[in-house]
């Protein structure tokens, strides 16, 4: 007995947008239900201009309370020393390239939401996410490598996902940039 495999028609899109302006977030609006997991990707780029990375939270169900989360995190950046583990109330978090960096760099991640359609349980997640924002530099800041597992404290089904740059410019709001995208595969 091998380990299983994922039959085609297993897996449907379910979501997909490619945004064709600068946005603040994403929202999918009610997603369909019938699915045991969500798989999903992202390709985002932060509109923020003073650090190289952008910062995205995952929302479920526009609960947007931060200690109705639990993360931890493991993250490495440029430097092979540069290794740090944090458990927080914090959702699940993507970092992307930012306008510090340089231009047409995307950050790609992807995202397990386990029983999302559960009534009973926590929701479960684990993300890969990682971004380079400049073709050369040694800074931590510049290249970052992260693997996070968390948990949503709610026994809801979740019927919709935001995904939410919270980067700050100055005192000021950051953004997604056009051409940013998200998909999400439901797993029957």
């Amino acid at each position: 007995a091998g380990a299983p495999t994922i039959e085609e028609g297993d897996m449907e899109l379910i979501f997909s947008t490619p945004l064709t302006s600068d946005a603040d977030s994403i929202d999918t609006g009610t997603l369909p239900t019938g699915y045991k997991s969500y798989q999903i990707f992202f390709n985002l780029r932060s509109d923020r201009d003073t650090f190289h990375q952008g910062f995205e939270y995952v929302y479920f169900n526009n609960d947007q309370t931060v200690t109705n989360y639990q993360l931890f995190t493991v993250s490495g950046g440029s430097s092979s020393t540069a290794v740090t583990s944090l458990a927080q109330s914090l959702p699940a978090a993507i970092t992307s390239p930012s306008a510090s960096g340089d231009a047409n760099f995307f950050g790609g991640s992807s995202m397990v939401v386990f029983n999302p359609e559960s009534s009973t349980a926590f929701k479960a997640f684990e993300v890969t996410s990682g971004s380079n924002s400049k073709a050369s530099g040694t800074s931590s800041s510049e290249r970052i490598n992260s693997l996070r597992c968390g948990v949503w404290r709610n026994q809801s089904p979740i019927t919709s996902i935001q995904i939410v740059e919270t980067s700050t410019d100055s005192g000021g709001t950051a953004g997604l940039v056009a051409g940013s995208s998200v998909q999400i595969y439901g797993m029957k």
